[in-house]
């Protein structure tokens, strides 16, 4: 009977070239895309919009890459499979390439001839060959799948023409205050992309019933704080607090609030130095987390139906009609907001909701305490007006959520019970997608040291 030989010399050459360092891979290339899918969406996107099509974006490019690369675990969600493993050999550059052109072609096609120039420009940096070849045949299969899977998701009908909604209209609920129809009532519906249901994230206000609220201490202080901080001639918001409101406003024409967050990842990537597959990585988890807490969080804004602070400081009441039924609300008829007030409900904050997310997911994979700058676009003309800095995650986003009360669009409950919905979010999809694949050298070791500890067999006689 032949004995057991154990060939170490060979052992340990399987385990380099496991364990070899990949050819370095452009990050940059994730960021590019990121940076035209921004600059195409800003003038015809909402803010709800701009994060489920990042969201498009972004898993797509990271399934073309992972697949190959096999750094971290493929997404999948719902009736959308997570895929196997890609072509052996085939090019993870040209895959995730390919993948956001295809995406973004399809999402924005007056966008087309900048999507094909930074696609050409990409692929003339890869050599041209069947790694090439696979990668785009690849990266094509990627794309499709995933827009087949998203095509039907709602989106396209959650408008005021495909989804009526009327305001109520009485004390306590929202009222438009624009000519503008409701924004997207049925973005609520819309499919998620990570959380099984909206249900376990959406919160209530304070008190068994609106009315319990309205005429609690805790609404007569949300009440004065906006009516005090966010009108348009407050004597006491500080010019920083303004300037705080303008920043992260997302108007017309802006990145919108989810882009913005994106600025933000894009800037801390380059600065920690993250790979492909990191970049890749962090903006798909990023993305799919603000995209799902946007969507739950207009649920909860049009199952709710709270007035703006616009509204409901016009009903406060005086000294002979007590209108919301508190008599710690003083009412002013001719009190208008900083900023223009959105045309969907107020309860919860969806700036709060967006930014916590963001935060949450780029604290768990780089450590919140992290410093960076972030430049705003106040008036929506494409340039940069305002640059402000930041030590940590949790700080900006602080500081965005609290910026609709300066801006005298959102109470104090409703972006505290934000923050908590986006963080709560965020962390399903870190704790439960793009995980790390175990690396092969931790399998080699631990063989090899089980192969060492074997007796070895004698000959027979």
């Amino acid at each position: 009977m032949p004995h057991f030989r154990l060939h170490l010399p060979a052992l340990l050459a399987v385990f380099g070239l496991l364990t070899a360092s990949p050819a370095v891979l452009r990050a940059d290339l994730v960021r590019d895309w990121n940076a035209l899918a921004l600059e195409t969406m800003r003038t015809s996107a909402e803010s709800p919009f701009v994060a489920r099509d990042l969201a498009i974006l972004h898993t797509a490019i990271y399934n073309a890459g992972e697949s190959i690369l096999g750094n971290y675990q493929t997404y999948g969600f719902g009736g959308y499979s997570a895929p196997g493993g890609g072509p052996a050999g085939a090019s993870a550059e040209a895959a995730m390439a390919t993948a956001a052109n295809l995406v973004l072609q399809n999402l924005y096609s007056g966008g087309a001839g900048n999507f094909t120039t930074l696609y050409n420009t990409q692929l003339g940096g890869i050599a041209d060959g069947q790694a090439k070849s696979d990668g785009i045949a690849w990266g094509t299969t990627i794309a499709n799948d995933i827009l087949t899977w998203r095509s039907g998701d709602g989106a396209s009908v959650a408008d005021s023409m495909n989804t009526p909604y009327s305001p109520v209209g009485t004390i306590g609920y929202w009222q438009q205050t624009s000519a503008s129809d409701a924004l997207l009532p049925g973005w609520g519906n819309v499919s998620t992309f990570a959380i099984g249901s909206t249900a376990p994230y959406i919160s209530t206000l304070p008190g068994a019933t609106r009315a319990d609220y309205l005429q609690s201490g805790q609404y007569a202080a949300d009440f004065n704080q906006v009516k005090d901080l966010g009108g348009q001639s407050s004597l006491t918001r500080t010019a920083d607090q303004t300037n705080q409101a303008y920043f992260w406003a997302g108007g017309a024409g802006t990145v919108k609030a989810p882009g913005m967050w994106n600025e933000v990842a894009a800037t801390v990537a380059g600065s920690a130095g993250l790979s492909l597959s990191e970049t890749a990585r962090l903006f798909a988890a990023m993305n799919v987390a603000m995209a799902d807490a946007g969507i739950a969080a207009w649920a909860d804004a049009y199952d709710t139906q709270f007035w703006r602070p616009e509204t409901a400081i016009a009903n406060g009441g005086d000294g002979i009609f007590d209108t919301d039924g508190n008599s710690s609300t003083e009412g002013d008829f001719f009190w208008l907001p900083l900023i223009d007030s959105p045309s969907y409900p107020e309860y919860v904050s969806t700036q709060g909701a967006f930014g916590a997310a963001a935060a949450a997911v780029l604290a768990a994979y780089l450590g919140d305490a992290m410093s960076f700058s972030l430049s705003s676009d106040i008036d929506g003309n494409g340039s940069k007006d305002l640059t402000r800095s930041f030590t940590s995650f949790t700080e900006a986003a602080n500081e965005a959520a609290l910026s609709g009360i300066y801006a005298g669009t959102q109470f104090g409950t409703s972006v505290v019970d934000s923050q908590a919905l986006g963080a709560d979010v965020a962390s399903f999809v870190v704790n439960n997608n793009f995980s790390a694949v175990p690396e092969p050298g931790g399998v080699v070791l631990t063989l090899l040291g089980a192969l060492l500890l074997l007796p070895r067999r004698r000959r027979s006689a």
